[in-house]
């Protein structure tokens, strides 16, 4: 019986480029200290939800978009921008779904369901050198296949 293995962090990664709102090239799973280093990095990996009596797997895929944006402690509008920048983000995800546009995880996978597991960004790090990193998190639940 052949395994297939599909590398699903690299085409997670490709799906990813596609988004017209990055700011830099997308890294992956790193992140540049830099204003406008953006990031895709995995979360909790690619677990089992649930197995089927035929051998096939609900899986889910959580991922973070992250960006590295700068900071202001003052009323200039930079941190409303930062918030709109990941909101567009977000809403690229809900149009990716909208539009059933999913990272290809191979040939076993199917129903593909594609969603944001936060309603909006947050920024989740300051640095001292006024720079921000904000990141929302992402699900990719799929049904797998069993190898035939």
């Amino acid at each position: 019986m052949a395994i297939t293995v599909v590398d699903k962090e690299k085409a997670l990664w490709e799906w990813a480029k596609e988004n017209p709102f990055l700011t830099d090239r997308l890294l992956f799973d790193y992140l540049d200290l830099k204003q406008g280093s953006c990031s895709i990095s995995p979360v909790s990996a690619d677990e089992r939800v649930k197995q089927f009596i035929d051998g096939s797997q609900l899986r889910q895929y959580t991922f973070a978009l992250q960006i590295i944006l700068p900071v202001s402690d003052t009323s200039d509008l930079i941190n409303l921008e930062n918030m709109y920048t990941m909101r567009t983000w977000q809403e690229w995800i809900n149009q990716q779904q909208r539009e059933q546009n999913y990272p290809d995880f191979g040939p076993n996978v199917i129903e593909y369901e594609l969603f944001n597991m936060n309603n909006m960004p947050q920024m989740a790090l300051r640095y001292e050198n006024g720079i921000a990193k904000y990141q929302f998190f992402a699900n990719i639940l799929y049904l797998e296949l069993e190898d035939e």
